[in-house]
């Protein structure tokens, strides 16, 4: 019986003596092949990164970022500022006050005695002369001047009550002095120049405005209430007749 012996490492000997030398797998055949896989030298290489171009993408994406949270910062700063400067202007508009026309007034009638001749100092001016009319207008100036003063008087203790507690805005309280410091201004000029008058009035021309003042918002609030009782009075009137004629 013939037969034949087959290995992969040595070579097949035929029946006739012959030789055959063994087949390398790894260079052809019919049978499969079980190449290694490829070692990492083997496999293709990726294609190079621009790292200059992937750092500008990056650090312009941080510039676009960084920009975006000021820009929001910004407009939350100046809403917020703008919401406490109307409250601020709101909450101080009680102390943005001025003086009574009556100053100017009174500047207009003493230029005018000045150009008449007449000198302050010079004792109490007689009745009619330039000097009187001068009194006259500066007693007006003054009288012109006493709300200012109450309203002044009356906000001032609360308001140093709450400026010691922190409890106003720089606003309100730099208003609040600009106004105190002109009221008291006023004070002072009215009174040097009730002295240059006559001597002496200085000492008594506030309280001589603050009795007019008195006198005259009482006369004031009489004829309001006596004018509403006659509209009252006319109306009930008018109804009666409206309805006498239905």
């Amino acid at each position: 019986m013939s037969s034949s012996y087959t290995s992969t490492s040595e070579s097949t000997i035929n029946p006739d003596g012959s030789t055959v030398p063994p087949q390398d797998s790894s260079t052809g055949g019919d049978g499969p092949s079980f190449d290694s896989p490829p070692s990492a030298d083997d496999l293709p290489l990726s294609p190079p990164v621009d790292r200059t171009a992937l750092g500008l993408i990056v650090f312009a994406t941080m510039i676009a970022l960084l920009a975006a949270i000021l820009y929001q910062v910004n407009k939350k700063k100046k809403e917020d500022a703008s919401k406490f400067e109307f409250f601020d202007n709101l909450e101080s508009s009680q102390y943005r006050i001025s003086l009574p026309p009556t100053v100017a007034e009174y500047a207009s009638v003493k230029s005018s005695a000045l150009s008449s001749g007449w000198v302050p100092g010079s004792g109490k001016p007689p009745k009619g002369s330039p000097g009187e009319l001068v009194g006259q207008a500066l007693m007006k100036r003054a009288i012109s001047d006493i709300p200012l003063i109450q309203h002044m008087q009356k906000e001032a203790q609360g308001m140093y009550r709450l400026h010691n507690k922190n409890m106003c805005s720089s606003v309100q309280w730099r208003t609040f002095q600009s106004s105190e410091a002109m009221v008291s201004a006023e004070v002072e000029e009215v009174r040097r120049e009730a002295e240059g008058v006559e001597a002496g009035w200085s000492q008594v021309i506030w309280r001589q405005a603050a009795q007019y003042h008195a006198m005259l918002k009482k006369r004031h609030e009489e004829e309001q209430a006596k004018a509403k009782a006659v509209a009252r009075k006319r109306a009930e009137v008018e109804a009666n007749v409206r309805k006498a004629k239905a």
